[in-house]
C-alpha cells in the first residue's frame, strides 16, 4: 500500500515536470489536473470564493486512486504558506443518476509520505517558520452525501482568506466517464520507473545518506549533476535531439559511462518492465544538456531530501515541437 501511496504522489506532485527553472508555482502548473477520473465518473474541480475573498493565486494538486474510488487533493495558498488537503471518494449507486460523495481526511500515512517530496520541502524553504508542515484539515467534513449526478458541490476550504473576509473552496461537478476507444501499444507507452533510489558516481553514493523516495515514472528521467549539466535517458533515440546508445537498464540499475565518468542510478524496483533475470537487458540512450540550470529552489529543495544529496532529478517530457535543447553543445564523447 505504501509503494502505491508513493506512485499517486509521483502522479500528484512529481509527473510531467519539464526541465525548466521549477518552483512551487511551476510544479503546480504541470500538475493541477482540474479534471480527474476514478470508478467510471469524471469530477471536475474549480475554485469557487464568496464574501470578498479571492482564489487568485491558489494553487491545486490532484490526483486519483480508482481502487479507492478516491481522489486526493492538496491546495495551497503562496501568500500565507496555508494549504489543506482531503480526500473525496465517490461511490456509484444503483440508480445510475445518483452519486455517494464523502469527503475525507487525508491518511497520516499518505502525509508521511508527502513529507519526503520536494514539493513538501519546497514549502519548508519557502515559509521556513511555519511550526508544522502538515496539511491542515478543510474547517468541517459533511456527513456522507447522496447527490444527483449534475449537481454542483462545494467544499469550503479557508474561512477569512486573505486579508478580506470570505470562504475559499472547492466547487466540484460531476459526469459518467465515456469509454476511452483502444489503440494499439507502442514503445512510447513504455516508461521507467524509478523510486526509492541512490545515484552513484564512480563507485560513491551521491543521493545522499538515505535512498531518495521521490517517484519519477516517465519516458524520459533525468538528473542534473552541477558543473556537468543535466542528462536525461530514453529507451529509444529522438530525430533532433544528441541522444547517444551509451546506456544499459538491467534489473534496477541504470549504468552508463561518459567523460572519464562511471555512473549507476541504483533503484530498489526494476527500472523497466521485464528487465532483469526474468527479462532482458536492454540498451538506452543518453542525452546531456550542459546549458541546463535549475532554479536555486529546486536545488535546495532536493537537498533537504537526504543529506548530502548532489543532485536534482527530473521526469524530462519530450514534445515534437520543441526546439532541440543544446543540440551544438552536447556531447558525445563517452
Amino acid at each position: 500500500m505504501r509503494n502505491r501511496m508513493y506512485l499517486l504522489l509521483a502522479a500528484l506532485l512529481l509527473c510531467s515536470t519539464r526541465l525548466q527553472a521549477q518552483t512551487l508555482e511551476s510544479l503546480s502548473e504541470n500538475n493541477g489536473r482540474p479534471e480527474q477520473r476514478v470508478n467510471g465518473i469524471v469530477a471536475t474541480f474549480s475554485p469557487f470564493a464568496e464574501g470578498r475573498a479571492t482564489t487568485e493565486g491558489v494553487l491545486r494538486f490532484n490526483g486519483a486512486v480508482d481502487e479507492t474510488n478516491a481522489i486526493w487533493s492538496f491546495l495551497v495558498n503562496p501568500s500565507t504558506g496555508m494549504y489543506i488537503s482531503y480526500v473525496l471518494v465517490i461511490e456509484r449507486l444503483p440508480d445510475p443518476t445518483k452519486l455517494k460523495i464523502t469527503i475525507a481526511p487525508m491518511p497520516e500515512e499518505s502525509l508521511d509520505v508527502f513529507r519526503e517530496t520536494v514539493w513538501a520541502k519546497m514549502l519548508e524553504l519557502r515559509w521556513p517558520k511555519r511550526p508544522s508542515y502538515s496539511p491542515s484539515p478543510p474547517p468541517s467534513y459533511p456527513e456522507p452525501l447522496v447527490i444527483n449526478l449534475n449537481d454542483v458541490v462545494k467544499i469550503p476550504l479557508w474561512v477569512n482568506a486573505g486579508t478580506e473576509w470570505g470562504v475559499v473552496g472547492d466547487k466540484i461537478r460531476f459526469a459518467v466517464d465515456r469509454p476511452r476507444p483502444a489503440r494499439d501499444f507502442t514503445i512510447d507507452d513504455v516508461k521507467f520507473n524509478l523510486a526509492s533510489f541512490r545515484l552513484i558516481i564512480n563507485g560513491e553514493v551521491r543521493s545522499g545518506e538515505r535512498e531518495l523516495k521521490g517517484f519519477y515514472l516517465g519516458a524520459q528521467p533525468a538528473f542534473y549533476l552541477p558543473g556537468k549539466g543535466v542528462f536525461v535517458f530514453s529507451i529509444r533515440p529522438h530525430e533532433g535531439y544528441d541522444f547517444q546508445k551509451i546506456g544499459v537498464a538491467d534489473g534496477n540499475k541504470i549504468s552508463f559511462s561518459y567523460g572519464g565518468d562511471k555512473f549507476e542510478w541504483v533503484n530498489r524496483y526494476p527500472v523497466l518492465p521485464y528487465s532483469g533475470p526474468n527479462g532482458g537487458i536492454w540498451n538506452l540512450w543518453v542525452m546531456l544538456d550542459t546549458n541546463f540550470q535549475p532554479s536555486q529552489e529546486t536545488v535546495e529543495a532536493h537537498k533537504l531530501l537526504s543529506k548530502g544529496n548532489c543532485c536534482v532529478y527530473y521526469n524530462w517530457d519530450l514534445k515534437p515541437a520543441d526546439k532541440p535543447p543544446s543540440s551544438k553543445t552536447s556531447s558525445s564523447k563517452k
